[in-house]
């Protein structure tokens, strides 16, 4: 098997670095000491922040995949598609999917040192896979951002004596229907068909105020507008900082939940009823695996959980020095993930197995997915232990610890994309871009703060993230796979970790992972099912705004390619502008001078700086050296106008 590059890389004319009276005057985002012998002495980056440790690092990437998805959607996704059975399908598309992709972006990001949108100087034809990965994270924060509110929220009103609020049926908010099973009785008898749970009534009509439809907006609900305020306020200042604050904030926010999973879980297993909820939980029915649909979410999952494609892994390693193990992080964050959605549903439906013993119930009819799980079924199984107010802080305040992991990643995703952009004089700014980014996600949330605004949180988290995650995945595997191609992309992961991948990785980017995504976007349309929230189906006018959120990140990618070809090649016929666009741009590669030399990569030339400076007259005679892996290569008297080529050595990164 044979992986090649289509781009016949060379080396641009350009990329040089000139020296004058035995001074180097050069740049590479780090420092170069000028010496009056000419030896370069080169600093680590000082311009590009980094990660404290390695351990900063690890642990927020721990956080960003292990978030809420784990805790209520992963052990739903198990109970409804088999039960122990779904954790076929869900390993499989672990090492088909998640785990090679997973290491793929971290490698990517870590190679360049750039964000989600510079890292495609990799292939220039192909950027608006960043521009999607960005869209996807900005829509993504913005109602993600609305679960932490909620947590919040609810997390102050666990402080409620002597019983908690939701699971009465004495209050202003209750309706004639109101169940209240925790003390066996109704507000109005003779309407068991259409009763409902106090805690239902409680998030439905005091936390949400909830109108009839998605055009019926009915004004703000002041209490989530105070709590989402708080929020932004939180992340805001936990990423001041970049990378810098927030991995040490991750120090707390990372490890509390697991402390809490684990108090959860011996409290759970010791309730009454717990082990028929385990037993629930993992007898596997493998007859639902003959099915698509086990697969099709376990696939999703796999994205969700482990935030594929949302550039949030690309930003994250681009913080990292050249030489950390990507390789090794991969592994161990991938697997730290994956063992935790299994956990979680053991603490989960341990919880709910009492629940269900406690008021009578099948355990299938006390457990709903995403928010009914986490602020409906939970709460009122929480209400029931003793010391109810304590397990219900604790279990909110876990929920709101998840959430800012994740938050903080898709947050500083857009906020790295737009500094990497920006000229090297206004990057100091970057707190600037931080405050203005939490301002404008708070306004962007207002609208799901309103009375419907749980009508839009659903429709965003229905349509924001969907099969256009595949679409970007599928799509950088195959650039750097076949455009750029993987010898050559191999070769780069072994000057940074000192070993080449072997063919589990070449065969899972080149072939496994883009057909299995190809065969759930298909799956995706063939079985599509329209948004809705409970019984309420969503109008055709939102249907649509959905598919827009969808569209956006997906289509950014071709249209962003006519674009290119347009505007950014000046090359007369179509075949010379794609052959352009499609090879990597000269600033490709790491981003300090000596880890260029290392990976065999010319370095940055300084010529416009150095001219800037007054330092070299354009028309000068200098000195020019050039640096190839270990050979240097000295020749006086060049003129800048017309510098010599670079040596050719068998181990430079020119590929056929």
């Amino acid at each position: 098997m044979v992986f090649f590059s289509v781009t016949g890389y060379t080396r641009p004319e350009d990329d040089i670095e000139y020296t004058s009276n035995g001074k180097i005057h050069g740049q590479d985002n780090g420092k170069i000491a000028q010496t009056d012998t000419g030896a370069e002495e080169e600093d680590e980056d000082e311009d590009r922040e980094k990660w404290g440790s390695w351990f900063d690092f690890i642990l927020a990437c721990i956080g960003y995949a292990v978030g809420l998805g784990n805790v209520w959607r992963f052990p739903y996704l198990c109970y409804e598609n088999g039960g122990g059975a779904f954790l076929i399908p869900y390993i499989i598309m672990l090492f088909c999917c998640g785990l090679p992709l997973f290491f793929l972006e971290l490698s990517f990001g870590q190679f360049a040192s750039q964000g989600a949108l510079s890292v495609w100087a990799i292939s220039p034809l192909f950027r608006g896979v960043g521009f999607g990965m960005v869209i996807v994270s900005t829509l993504v924060a913005i109602y993600y951002n609305i679960i932490i509110a909620w947590t919040v929220y609810y997390g102050f009103k666990s402080f409620t004596f002597p019983n908690l609020e939701w699971i009465s049926c004495n209050n202003t908010w209750n309706t004639e229907y109101c169940f209240d099973n925790f003390l066996n009785t109704t507000r109005s008898l003779g309407h068991t068909a259409n009763n409902t749970r106090a805690t239902e009534e409680f998030w439905t009509n005091k936390v949400h105020g909830l109108t009839d439809s998605i055009g019926d907006i009915g004004g703000m609900n002041w209490h989530l507008v105070g709590c989402l305020a708080a929020s932004w306020i939180v992340v805001g200042l936990c990423i001041s900082k970049g990378v810098k604050s927030s991995g040490k904030v991750v120090y707390f926010t990372a490890v509390f939940p697991f402390v809490v999973l684990i108090i959860l879980f011996f409290r759970g297993i010791t309730l009454p009823g717990a082990w028929n909820g385990i037993y629930f939980y993992i007898v596997p029915e493998f007859a639902d695996l003959l099915q698509i649909k086990p697969w099709r979410d376990a696939a999703t999952q796999i994205f969700y959980s482990l935030g594929i494609s949302f550039g949030s892994l690309i930003t994250f390693s681009s913080y990292n020095r050249f030489n950390n193990n990507c390789y090794r992080d991969a592994l161990l964050v991938s697997l730290v993930n994956c063992g935790t959605s299994v956990f979680a549903g053991f603490v989960i439906f341990s919880t709910l197995g009492f629940m269900a013993e406690n008021s009578g119930q099948l355990v299938k009819d006390v457990v709903d997915s995403g928010p009914g799980l986490a602020f409906i079924a939970y709460p009122e199984a929480l209400a029931r232990m003793p010391g109810a107010q304590f397990w219900s802080f604790l279990f909110f305040f876990m929920l709101f610890t998840l959430g800012l992991d994740s938050e903080f990643a898709m947050t500083e995703t857009l906020i790295t994309a737009v500094v990497d952009e920006l000229p090297p004089h206004l990057k100091k700014w970057k707190p600037l871009v931080t405050i203005s980014t939490c301002v404008l996600g708070f306004f962007a949330g207002l609208i799901m703060v309103t009375k419907s605004g749980l009508y839009i949180f659903t429709l965003m988290d229905w349509y924001s993230a969907g099969f256009s995650l595949m679409a970007i995945a599928g799509t950088y595997s195959l650039v750097i796979s076949y455009i750029y191609g993987m010898d050559r992309f191999l070769g780069d992961i072994k000057s940074m970790i000192g070993f080449e991948p072997g063919w589990y990785w070449r065969i899972s980017w080149g072939f496994v992972s883009p057909f299995f995504m190809g065969i759930i976007i298909i799956c995706s349309f063939i079985f599509y099912t329209p948004a809705y929230y409970g019984d309420y189906v969503f109008p055709p006018g939102a249907e649509a705004c959905g598919w827009i959120m969808t569209l956006a990140s997906f289509l950014v990618i071709p249209g962003y390619m006519v674009y290119a070809m347009a505007f950014k090649a000046k090359q007369k016929t179509f075949l010379e502008r794609l052959k352009f666009l499609v090879k990597p741009s000269k600033e490709w590669g790491p981003l300090l001078n000596k880890n260029r030399r290392a990976a065999g990569y010319p370095e940055h030339h300084l010529v416009e700086e150095a001219k800037t400076n007054g330092q070299v007259n354009h028309k000068e005679k200098v000195n020019y050296t050039a640096y190839s892996q270990d050979v240097q290569v000295s020749m006086p008297n060049i003129n800048v106008d017309d510098p010599p080529p670079y040596p050719t050595l068998q181990n430079d990164k020119s590929y056929i």
